[in-house]
């Protein structure tokens, strides 16, 4: 079929002959985690027994291929469901397989795969471009079935998102105000959704402030995580803690967490590349345009430029991986989200310059 936004997915999912084969991502995590909620209730209406899951990370095809291949008798849709299918976990031609599964559905089947704490694309020049390990399966899905990316919204975008749903909840935010609280939270509509909860319950009603903005949203400032990168990275652990200390001081619930975890890689993402674009001896404005940041996000890249200097690729890219890895187990594992934050800062702090792992 095709590339398609959320709203036009749900749109085709409600329809009368919905899209067989779906493959939802995007840095909008919250976007992703809304829709295929929506999604489930649209074709099963939350009759358990309408869908079959699969763990991302050992995928048994047999089953799969079972599951692919039954038609409904007492359901309208038998649905399976792909949570974080994980490329490294799964050599190419169990990969094949799966596609010629997919390729051989049964009649109202819809395989539905989701993809939140594992990265499948990169962007650059403003548009997705997807990783090597996935781009068979992505093309393959976007060709034969849906694919539907839902990209990480500007401060202007989530700004007027917020205002419609402060305007909802009966209270109201100034544009000025919403764009700060979105930029404050680094785009990040995860971390966006809890900070508005605290909001709208402190207003009761009334205008959100100014003043309730600074006393009630999660510190979590460009500077800080910046700091918080070089301490890890120079392996000043004490630097490191207290700064994770000052961040989580509000809150240490699993949403502040996850939003700290997005706001950490973000910054790391941006280190990586701002060393990359030295290594090729280029400016600031080229190292932006070259990887799509848009304007409000230009200053990170002037950030990343600033303090990237001691820092070594290797040792970044180990500490993405770390990052994401965390994300995963935060959503994944019933481990406290804080505790698992700390293990990660703990082993960034033990990467070396030639990116692997000291024994901690």
């Amino acid at each position: 079929m095709a590339k398609l936004a959320a709203n036009d997915l749900l749109r085709e999912i409600g329809s009368e002959n919905p899209p067989q084969l779906v493959f939802l991502c995007g840095e909008d995590t919250l976007t992703v985690a809304q829709t295929e909620k929506k999604i489930l209730k649209k074709l099963t209406d939350g009759d358990a027994l309408s869908d079959t899951a699969f763990d991302g990370q050992a995928v048994d095809l047999d089953r799969l291929a079972d599951a692919c291949s039954f038609c409904p008798m007492f359901q309208p849709y038998n649905v399976i469901l792909l949570r974080d299918f994980d490329a490294d976990a799964h050599n190419p031609a169990a990969v094949d397989t799966m596609l010629e599964i997919f390729g051989n559905i049964a009649p109202r089947a819809v395989v539905l795969i989701v993809m939140r704490a594992l990265p499948c694309y990169e962007v650059k020049r403003n548009a997705p471009v997807y990783l090597p390990k996935y781009k068979k399966l992505m093309s393959f899905f976007e060709k034969q079935g849906v694919l539907c990316i839902c990209e990480k919204r500007t401060a202007i975008q989530l700004g007027k998102a917020i205002q419609d749903r402060a305007r909802k909840a009966g209270t109201e935010i100034s544009r000025q105000l919403a764009e700060e609280l979105a930029n404050r939270c680094l785009c990040d509509t995860t971390l966006i959704h809890s900070e508005m909860e605290k909001l709208l319950a402190c207003a009761d009603g009334g205008e959100i402030t100014k003043d309730m903005l600074d006393d009630l949203t999660a510190a979590l400032p460009d500077a800080d995580a910046f700091r918080l990168a070089r301490a890890v990275t120079g392996g000043n652990g004490t630097a490191a803690f207290r700064l994770l200390r000052d961040l989580t001081a509000k809150s240490e619930d699993a949403k502040t967490i996850l939003g700290l975890l997005s706001v950490l890689s973000t910054t790391f993402i941006d280190l990586y590349r701002a060393k990359l674009g030295q290594g090729a001896a280029k400016q600031t404005e080229a190292v932006a345009a070259d990887f799509g940041y848009p304007k409000n996000r230009e200053f990170a890249v002037r950030n990343a430029m600033r303090d990237c200097g001691s820092m070594t690729v290797p040792q970044l890219r180990t500490c993405i991986r770390i990052l994401r890895e965390t994300d995963k187990s935060c959503k994944s594992t019933r481990t406290a989200p804080r505790l698992l934050l700390e293990q990660a800062v703990v082993r960034m702090l033990n990467v070396r310059r030639d990116g692997t792992e000291a024994a901690g």
